[in-house]
């Protein structure tokens, strides 16, 4: 079963997104913090991390960069979501890894392209 981590500090966020992403059978996880996300990363190996482009004070670049670390030799697919197309932002996270970005709000179609661009479903 794929594994999932979800982070964002806003909760009823995480809960329309915790149900659009079970939809596809993925094994769920919850964080609201970059902290416990990176300390779930260590424990857990998920498949994929889905997270908002910011976290507290921390940018998605700099969460992708820890991710990758933290994954313990394993490389999680990082789809990251924003409600703004900022490019530094966005450039910074590619470059640290991260595979793909969506742009919100988006729906399940395009979700479900995403998840098989990058190999998932």
């Amino acid at each position: 079963m794929t594994r999932c981590l979800l982070v964002d500090e806003d909760h009823e966020e995480r809960q329309v997104l915790s149900e659009l992403l079970g939809q596809y059978g993925f094994d769920m996880a919850e964080t609201a913090s970059a902290d416990a996300a990176l300390k779930h990363c260590r424990v857990n190996s998920p498949d994929i991390v889905v997270t908002a482009d910011r976290i507290g004070s921390m940018s998605a670049g700099e969460f992708v960069k820890r991710v990758r670390r933290a994954a313990n030799g394993r490389k999680p697919v990082v789809l990251v979501y924003t409600e703004k197309a900022n490019t530094d932002e966005i450039g910074s996270a590619i470059i640290e890894g991260a595979a793909e970005f969506l742009l919100k709000p988006f729906d399940r179609d395009l979700l479900e392209f995403k998840l098989k661009q990058v190999g998932l479903l």
